[in-house]
């Protein structure tokens, strides 16, 4: 299986569900979206929540992430890890499922490990 293949994620889970080191799906509503400068470059962070919890998309070395904003609903892939008193997926895959303003959901996933 290819390291980006879903299946290799499985189902999405609920996110109370998510175990760290354990590659995982999550599906849910973005709550928060920031910025962050730090000493080796700047982080874009997304809050994913579902009815169970919220998890941290954290995007290393990105300012920001076209489509990625309060209220998008997507399903993010990747493996959990439990840092600073919360859980985050570091560079996860993502599939937009109702970005904001679009009637039909986007089906294409994205490969968010590299800027374009």
């Amino acid at each position: 299986m290819a390291a980006d293949d879903p299946g290799r994620f499985g189902p999405p889970a609920a996110v109370r569900d998510l175990v760290a080191r354990r590659p995982a799906a999550v599906r849910g509503r973005l709550r928060d979206v920031r910025t962050l400068a730090g000493p080796h470059g700047p982080t874009f962070e997304a809050e994913l929540c579902d009815a169970t919890g919220s998890v941290v998309l954290v995007f290393l070395g990105r300012r920001s992430i076209p489509g990625l904003a309060p209220g998008v609903v997507l399903e993010a892939r990747g493996t959990p890890r439990a840092h600073r008193h919360r859980t985050e997926i570091l560079n996860p895959l993502y599939e937009l499922l109702a970005p904001l303003g679009d009637a039909e959901p986007i089906r294409e996933p994205r490969d968010t490990r590299s800027d374009p």
